[in-house]
């Protein structure tokens, strides 16, 4: 522990601000970590920034100062450049003579102070603030409110090219607001914010009415971060020219809708699926990206898996017969990894199927299909007629009730191979509750091979990547799992290559399956989630926070993540 680390613990405690536990709490958090132990006090919600500033002052002997109430000159503030500010985190708070008084997170920092006094031409006097205080005053002081139509660059989005779904039902008399949501400034917005989503890889883009404003989110590597606040009387504009490409009734807003449309950009395709739900202050929205029509990035060995459970799923995979259940919350990589392992089996001699609700990405070389409830083709009378098929591998979409589950159990047990997409937050829970839709036990006992879990956590930029010792119990653990005795984990502090969020991307976490006899026999006596849970112990199956630690002590995600996720 460093020195600097026990006079402030010892300052804490002697001004009873912290208990002893707390601060071995907090202590271990860095240690875990890595960041400085005021900042992790600070986001542990034991300590106030002016406390932090009391502390600092009182442990460095430098006086300090609240930054709240801060206003510099420009005259002031132009003493020291910009970039000096920004890089060392510092502001000219007051001159006095020759002497400039200077906000720092590190006074005694003697190559610094000697840097700005070598810049600005005064002898520097330091004040101590806390980096949070400096870093939320120089955004404040330098970065310039943007439009939201500059965020979009509206009058450079044009580069895309829209092919809408199938021509829907739509009802007469709508020429006020077809009218409306045709107009170049509304197509522009729409243009930018399909890009904007696409350049930042977004899988989902949020439309969120709310009382007084209107707020626009994407969802980048599972998070949803705001894109952009539109002014309010846009809102229906806005979205009734989505509804227009995705071949919505544009009048239907108080019921929830469904339609898709295509969008060539960047040199790629991409489908989007559109769903609006009626909400108190308008239509919420929501457009889902289906995968890019570039195949080469749905291949097996880039999904994630370890070694030894990529040769055990591609095994599972050239199975004659028999049903892998792939499982996992929303947005958790199961149709990826399906159509990854359906173009691992791809050949001419092999009879392909794909059957869901809404195809989510067209697999050349493979024949593919969806209902139509509108001529009557529901999504289980499908089912039903791909029985007499002759298909020898068979992709099934979302298995939601008993007669979707049913007919593609029938076919696994007599001469097809099938992938079923599950929605399950526990990969051995979905055996239970399928059981509780009334599935027939035998029929999982017989054709089951394997069911595969899915999560999906952000992989660490690689290009700001740095390594650090684990804590004892947490290096024990992966030690027990990889044989490496002196493993290390790694974080990415950001860099422009990430956007500065240390993330780039996502990889998946696995947990896969494979029945032994003990737990057949289990799954046919209706056993209950905790039974089977015991019984696949057996099985010496990878947990999710197994396969996690393996992928951190390897540097493709951090220890963070997968406690996140997991």
């Amino acid at each position: 522990m460093k020195d600097t680390q026990k006079k402030i613990g010892e300052l804490l405690l002697d001004l009873n601000i912290l208990t002893l536990d707390e601060l071995e709490k907090a202590l271990e958090e860095q240690k875990r970590t890595g960041e400085r132990l005021g900042s992790i006090l600070l986001k542990m919600n034991l300590l106030s920034e002016d406390d932090l500033d009391y502390l600092l002052s009182r442990q460095l002997n430098v006086p300090s100062i609240n930054l709240e109430n801060y206003n510099p000159s420009p005259e002031l503030l132009s003493l020291i450049p910009e970039k000096i500010i920004k890089k060392y985190l510092v502001l000219p708070i007051q001159l006095e003579g020759n002497t400039l008084t200077v906000a720092t997170a590190n006074p005694k920092d003697l190559m610094l102070l000697d840097d700005l006094a070598y810049v600005t031409g005064y002898k520097i006097a330091p004040v101590v603030a806390a980096i949070s205080s400096l870093q939320r005053k120089i955004k404040e002081l330098f970065e310039r409110p943007v439009s939201w139509e500059e965020t979009l660059k509206v009058e450079e989005a044009e580069e895309i090219e829209f092919i809408k779904g199938d021509k829907g039902i739509m009802e007469e008399d709508l020429e006020e607001a077809l009218q409306s949501a045709e107009e170049a400034p509304v197509i522009k917005i729409v243009n930018a914010i399909v890009l904007a989503a696409i350049d930042q890889k977004a899988t989902h883009i949020h439309f969120e009415p709310k009382e007084d404003q209107y707020e626009i989110y994407i969802r980048v590597d599972g998070k949803l971060k705001q894109l952009v606040k539109p002014p309010a009387n846009l809102q229906q504009n806005i979205i009734n020219r989505i509804k227009i490409l995705s071949s919505i009734d544009i009048l239907k807003r108080f019921v929830p809708c469904e339609g898709y449309f295509r969008a060539k950009a960047r040199g790629k395709y991409y489908d989007i699926d559109v769903a609006t739900m009626p909400s108190l202050h308008g239509e919420r929205m929501v457009l889902t990206f289906q995968q890019p029509f570039a195949k080469e990035e749905l291949k097996l060995d880039r999904l994630g898996f370890t070694p030894q459970m990529l040769h055990t799923f591609k095994r599972l995979i050239t199975s004659l017969k028999g049903f892998i259940m792939v499982t996992g919350p929303s947005d958790s990589g199961k149709s990826s990894t399906i159509y990854a392992a359906l173009n691992y089996l791809k050949s001419p001699e092999k009879s392909i199927f794909t059957y869901e609700r809404t195809i989510k990405n067209k697999l050349p070389g493979i024949t593919q299909g969806e209902p139509n409830e509108k001529a009557g083709y529901s999504y289980e009378k499908g089912l039903q007629a791909i029985l007499r098929q002759d298909i020898d591998v068979l992709m099934v979409g979302e298995m939601l009730s008993r007669e979707a589950i049913v007919p593609a159990l029938h076919a696994a047990l007599s001469k097809t191979l099938v992938f079923g997409r599950f929605l399950s937050n526990d990969t051995l829970g979905a055996i239970t509750l399928m059981l509780d839709m009334d599935v027939p036990p035998f029929m999982l006992f017989s054709s089951l091979l394997a069911i595969l879990g899915q999560r999906l956590v952000r992989r660490l930029c690689q290009e700001c990547i740095e390594e650090y010792d684990p804590p004892d119990e947490i290096a024990e653990e992966i030690y027990q799992l990889t044989g490496n005795r002196s493993p290390k984990l790694f974080r990415s502090k950001g860099c422009p290559a990430c956007s500065l969020t240390g993330y780039n991307q996502r990889i998946g976490l696995f947990e896969l399956i494979v029945p032994n006899k003990e737990l057949r026999d289990a799954i046919l006596a209706r056993a209950s989630l905790s039974e089977l849970k015991e019984i696949a112990k057996s099985t010496n199956y990878l947990t999710f926070r197994q396969d996690g630690l393996i992928k951190a002590s390897e540097g493709l995600t951090s220890y963070e993540e997968v406690v996140r996720v997991v």
